[in-house]
């Protein structure tokens, strides 16, 4: 049977590019998946600021929240720290006391930005300031001038300076601490080969008046004794810091100390390349089911020659068994060549749309590609596996009575599955509106669609049957007698034609439920977290953030109602225990209490938010009760930077399950920051005041302060940011897979054109011109097309309707009609083009011979 299979390759070759096309895609696709998963792994940052330091130690950016008892040191949740957290000082000279090392260098840094004509000069994506101390670490060595030595001098990089236009001994404008002041350049150092950023190193002694946070250090290099191992030494230090927040790194772990963000997108990009991947890897495995369930309606006569010819029902399998395989080991080893392309290629997309830092250095090794080839081998082979049994087990003659056009189709396996996956996209609808609250709503919708897409395409002939008749009508209208033909077509052809349907149904199904899931998501994340905040204008930083007393000035402006100071950040509530946030931290908001009640719109159930003030804070009533505590009590809050705050409990309000924010003072939560400032303020007009107005009259204002931009509402930063990035980043990967899906439906389409190369022959014969042909054939593609819409349709609404009921509290999802319509659009253009394109290539050949073609 293997040499037959190889014979029937060697005849069939059309019939199987389809299969082999999914399944060389399939494996770049999943190559790509795992070198995604792989960066995520290991979160590999090369270093620049510190790579001459063999060891750098740094804070754990990182926290261990307690999964159930608070008391259980064991089973806890590690979750990435929302800033930079901050070591002391002191504690250089305790690692200077271990024995094996010579030296160590602090590393601090602080918000430090050149301005020049009042707007900031940055040669890449931050701009921070160093202590001169810490060029040794990079190193980095001057290339012309002197180090600085005096309070009022700064070293440059020289794309900083070469942007600035000045050079040794000219004055600069910095801005630190949102304040501008006038420095020396003294000397220019070699630029930043790899994270380009601007670099400004300051006086040893001025560096702790600079920054909020400039008396503190972000991380410790350590230079090591000849003859000590890095790697030994880590280990060492490791067992020292045990129980302690703490890290050694060597290697390019150095850099994380660099990038402490790099650490959060570990968590999105692994559960992100998972679902990718298992998408990736359904839809090979349902395309190539498909395909090879077409090839095998059309070869029926020929498996029943077979059968009658003596040939057991597990030869019938092993051959078309033997067919897959040889067709797919081939494109899964192939797959290796778009698997080297688009794995880089996602990770580029992922990291500009801000899931993972751009410093993380992309992996993609050996392992992926021997993932990506047998992962799709083996899925090929088992779609092999479950469409070669119907074929198998046919009855010879009833094979061959049904080889032109196949009516059975009812199975008590197919039937039996259906009910099951259709069993459990009911269950996902119950479980994800009655027990899902906010964005985790969304982790049903990826397993809800599969199982409803699953369950259509098993009763799919049965449905395009059905469906067919209700479009029957507006086809005859349309075509008159060639209608008729088409309709009788659709009704006769069911089966087959329910293996074009099928894939366009999985198409239009993944590409709707996952663009209008993100669309929806994101409008309920903006909802919910920026509803309240009543902002007219906008007042941004481009330099770090804003000095304390620019919010005064604010307030002055003339039709100013009220204006506070805005930050963002997260954390935990430590104690009282909550169990509400453990697998990813509290949104905290930061606001002044005096004009909170303004700007927020918040009506509190007790308490009054105007006494939001130093270390207080609001709590939704909801969590407040779980924990017994109310107006007045003390909590003790987790903040961004691991640091502790016990604070008041102010005021308690409603809010919408899952997508609950703690109010926090501003002031108490910019302290917790990386900058130590507030990066915006919010600002309410007076009754009188146009909004045009107010921003008009508060940038003039803001004129006179460097890298400050007006704006409106739509300028606030908060949480629902981070959701339309992760929608952009779902546009473009879901773009990817349907982009791999619609290839796979025209080649099933162009498959099942090509094989009635004899209807169509006889057809001519008897009287039908080409031109009707082709407008039966646009009929019917027509009708696949909208049978497939219909379908994938119903597949996503069942998703999308829980889905939205909990996060929008309405059924329909939030998302423009274009994307619909661009579905629905790129589906009938597909379908007829594939349909049409091959028709033509047909009717050139002569009527008589093709009526002569073999099936």
């Amino acid at each position: 049977m293997w040499q037959l299979a190889l014979r029937t390759l060697r005849y069939r070759k059309a019939g199987f590019i389809a299969t082999f096309i999914a399944v060389f895609l399939g494996s770049g696709l999943v190559i790509a998946c795992a070198g995604l998963m792989e960066t995520g792994i290991r979160v590999a940052v090369p270093p620049q600021r510190l790579a001459a330091a063999p060891v750098v130690v740094s804070g754990q950016q990182a926290y261990l929240v307690p999964k159930e008892d608070p008391n259980d040191t064991k089973d806890m949740k590690t979750v990435a720290l929302a800033e930079r957290q901050w070591l002391d000082p002191a504690m250089a000279d305790e690692l200077a006391s271990i024995d094996g090392v010579e030296r160590v260098v602090a590393e601090t840094i602080v918000a430090a930005t050149v301005v020049r004509d009042g707007r900031p000069v940055q040669a890449g994506a931050q701009s921070l300031g160093h202590a001169w101390e810490s060029a040794q670490l990079g190193p980095f060595s001057l290339v012309e001038g002197d180090e600085p030595t005096g309070n009022r001098d700064v070293v440059l990089d020289a794309a900083t300076a070469s942007l600035a236009g000045v050079g040794v001994g000219d004055q600069v404008d910095v801005v630190t601490r949102g304040e501008t002041d006038s420095f020396r350049v003294t000397g220019v150092v070699s630029p930043a080969e790899r994270d380009p950023q601007s670099l400004l190193f300051f006086a040893d002694s001025a560096i702790g008046d600079l920054g909020q946070h400039g008396d503190q250090v972000s991380a410790f290099g350590l230079f090591l004794r000849p003859g000590v191992d890095a790697e030994a030494f880590q280990e060492s230090l490791e067992d020292r810091f045990a129980g302690q927040p703490y890290l050694a790194l060597i290697g390019d772990d150095r850099g994380l100390a660099e990038h402490p963000e790099a650490v959060g997108g570990r968590a999105q990009l692994i559960p992100l390349a998972a679902v990718f991947g298992g998408m990736a890897v359904f839809i090979a495995m349902f395309v190539v089911s498909s395909t090879l369930g077409l090839s095998i309606q059309q070869r029926l006569k020929e498996i029943a020659s077979l059968r009658a010819l003596g040939a057991t029902p597990r030869q019938v399998r092993r051959m078309i068994v033997g067919e897959a395989f040889f067709v797919a080991i081939g494109a899964a080893v192939l797959g290796c060549l778009p698997g080297i392309v688009i794995g880089p290629l996602m990770f580029e997309i992922i990291s500009e749309a801000g899931v993972i830092s751009p410093v993380v250095e992309y992996h993609q090794g050996f392992l992926a590609y021997l993932i990506g080839p047998a992962v799709a081998l083996l899925s090929a082979l088992l779609a092999a596996r479950i469409t070669s049994s119907r074929a198998a087990k046919v009855n010879p003659v009833e094979a061959m009575a049904e080889a032109s056009v196949q009516r059975k189709w009812v199975t008590f396996p197919r039937v039996l599955f259906a009910v099951f996956f259709f069993l459990i996209g009911i269950g996902l609808f119950i479980v994800t509106g009655a027990f899902m609250a906010g964005p985790v709503a969304s982790a049903t919708a990826g397993p809800a669609v599969m199982a409803w897409a699953i369950g259509l395409a098993l009763i799919s002939p049965g449905l395009t049957k059905v469906i067919g008749r209700v479009f029957a009508a507006p086809v005859r209208a349309a075509g008159g007698v060639v209608g008729y033909l088409a309709n009788n077509n659709v009704r006769l052809r069911s089966v087959r034609m329910a293996a074009a349907v099928t894939p366009i149904m999985l198409a239009v199904g993944i590409a709707l439920s996952n663009f209008y899931l993100s669309t929806t998501q994101e409008a309920a994340a903006t909802r919910w977290f920026a509803e309240d905040l009543r902002a007219d204008a906008v007042v941004s930083s481009s330099t770090g953030g804003l000095a304390p007393d620019v919010v005064e000035q604010v307030r002055s402006v003339p039709g100013v109602e009220a204006a506070t100071r805005y930050v963002t950040s997260a954390g935990w509530i430590d104690k009282p225990y909550d169990g509400s946030h453990v697998s990813s931290p509290w949104p905290m908001q930061g606001v002044d209490g005096g004009s909170a009640a303004q700007i927020t719109g918040i009506t509190p159930v007790q308490g009054d938010l105007a006494d939001l003030t130093g270390a207080t804070a609001g709590l939704p009533v909801a969590q407040a009760t779980d924990m017994g505590v109310g107006v007045g009590d003390k909590v003790t809050l987790r903040l961004g930077d691991r640091e502790p705050a016990e604070v008041t409990v102010v005021a308690l309000y409603e809010a919408k399950e899952g997508y609950e924010t703690i109010m926090v003072s501003a002031g108490l939560l910019a302290e917790h920051t990386t900058t130590g400032l507030a990066q915006q303020i919010l600002v309410k007009a007076a009754p009188g005041t146009s909004p045009e107005a107010l921003m008009a009259a508060v940038g003039e204002r803001m004129a006179a302060v460097p890298g400050a931009v007006v704006g409106d509402s739509s300028a606030i930063i908060t949480f629902a940011k981070g959701t339309e990035t992760q929608t952009w980043v779902n546009y473009l990967l879901v773009g990817l897979i349907t982009g791999y899906t619609l290839i796979s439906v025209a080649n099933t389409l162009v498959m099942a054109t090509a094989s009635r190369k004899r209807e169509l022959g006889v057809q001519r014969l008897i009287g039908t011109t080409p031109r009707q042909v082709m407008q039966m054939l646009a009929l019917e593609a027509s009708v696949v097309a909208a049978i497939g819409i219909v379908l994938g349709t119903v597949a996503s609404v069942a998703t999308l309707m829980p889905f939205s009921i909990v996060v929008l509290d309405r059924p329909l999802p939030s998302g423009p009609v274009w994307i619909f319509l661009a579905v629905v659009v790129g589906a009938f253009a597909l379908t007829l083009a594939a349909t049409l394109l091959p028709a033509r290539k047909i009717l050139a050949v002569p009527s008589a011979e093709a009526a002569r073609a073999a099936d």
